[in-house]
């Protein structure tokens, strides 16, 4: 790629990041910078109520941090360079494929947090993936002194199981 094509890229890219956007205004009338970020609006309302208890910083919230880096972390460029599928990170499979991997050694415990994490994910129709995320950063903010996480959304509903032994034993 040319010199002159990068710095055309770059220009681009600083007046796609410049065009004003219409704001969306969503349920409750809380607003967004767009319209598809409104669902997260009516999960977040949904999760506080009927999962994190009313805003509570309990268990659910603590095994909705956990399964967010059990379903982030298996990853592997190795064996992706072997030729062999190496896990996609944060992409759900962990709760798309839970039947496969709760039974990994490492991911003890995390079925019941998937099951229950699982209908809000349906209902909102929203991918488990973006939803896996999106608990656990709410989650934590939960809990004194938490941070507050950035989240991203745009994971699609595709995945295949991650292999074993990506995740990290506790000890």
């Amino acid at each position: 790629m040319s010199f002159k094509t990068l710095i055309t890229l770059a220009t681009l890219a600083l007046a796609v990041v410049a065009v004003p956007t219409k704001r969306a205004t969503c349920s409750n009338g809380r607003t967004t910078a767009h319209a598809s970020c409104c669902v997260w609006f009516d999960v977040l309302d949904d999760i506080q109520e009927n999962l994190f208890d009313g805003g509570e910083c309990g268990e659910e919230v603590h095994e909705s941090l956990r399964l967010t880096f059990h379903d982030a972390i298996p990853f592997s460029p190795k064996l992706f360079l072997q030729g062999k599928f190496g896990g996609l990170g944060a992409d759900g499979s962990i709760m798309a494929h839970s039947e496969i991997e709760t039974a990994f050694h490492a991911n003890a415990g995390v079925d019941e947090i998937i099951e229950a994490q699982r209908p809000f994910a349906i209902k909102h129709k929203v991918s488990f993936g973006d939803f896996i995320q999106f608990a656990g950063a709410v989650g934590v903010t939960n809990c004194a002194g938490g941070p507050r996480l950035e989240f991203l959304a745009g994971r699609l509903n595709v995945s295949l199981p991650a292999p074993d032994l990506l995740v990290p034993e506790p000890r």
